[in-house]
């Protein structure tokens, strides 16, 4: 996806919809709340917060990892999936911030 821009509204429909998902090797969901108030702070100041990398593919993982404490949903089978390589921290916290579709879970485990 590379040179393409998403919008924050897009990035959490795609999560709601499974399209986007953590794999089992990512590390779990780290940031502090203090951390996600400035990241969501610099996002409403409109300054930039780098890139996200994400890997296309339609072949899905054994295993994946829930998003901080969200359990996303299974993707449709006719679309690809995008597995998240880096920016992990600041999807989660623009997911929990800006979303209300999903409840977040207790334990962060691994789907």
């Amino acid at each position: 996806m590379a040179d393409t821009y998403y919008f924050i509204k897009d990035l959490i429909n795609d999560l709601e919809r499974g399209r986007i998902k953590i794999p089992s090797f990512q590390r779990g969901f780290v940031w502090e709340p203090n951390r996600v108030a400035y990241f969501i702070d610099s996002i409403y100041k409109g300054f930039p917060f780098g890139s996200v990398l994400l890997w296309r593919t339609r072949n899905p993982l054994r295993t994946e990892r829930n998003l901080g404490p969200y359990r996303l949903p299974e993707n449709d089978p006719e679309y690809p999936i995008d597995y998240v390589l880096d920016g992990q921290q600041r999807i989660t916290s623009i997911f929990g911030i800006f979303q209300n579709f999903l409840v977040a879970e207790e334990d962060e485990g691994t789907d």
